[in-house]
């Protein structure tokens, strides 16, 4: 994987552009997800790392999937980025 801080800067990139997407404000994504509008709010800037479940209620209040809020494609595309399953 990259860097901690990369990885969280991007996930915190894509949270955003799938609320803006959907013309969701923080407030009514925050409402949606059952988290404050300011645990979003440092979501979306990456000030906290949030928790599996934090993640997993985001993606469902914005029906995308996880991989999609966590996954980039040239992480896919890299070979050494991604491990490899049996």
């Amino acid at each position: 994987m990259g860097d901690a801080s990369e990885d969280l800067q991007a996930f915190a990139r894509r949270v955003r552009r799938a609320r803006r997407e959907r013309d969701l404000t923080q407030e009514a994504l925050a409402a949606r997800a059952g988290l404050s509008a300011k645990h979003l709010s440092d979501i979306e800037r990456a000030n906290t790392d949030p928790r599996l479940t934090t993640v997993l209620r985001l993606a469902d209040a914005l029906g995308a999937s996880v991989h999609q809020l966590l996954s980039e494609r040239r992480r896919a595309a890299d070979p050494d980025r991604a491990p490899r399953l049996p």
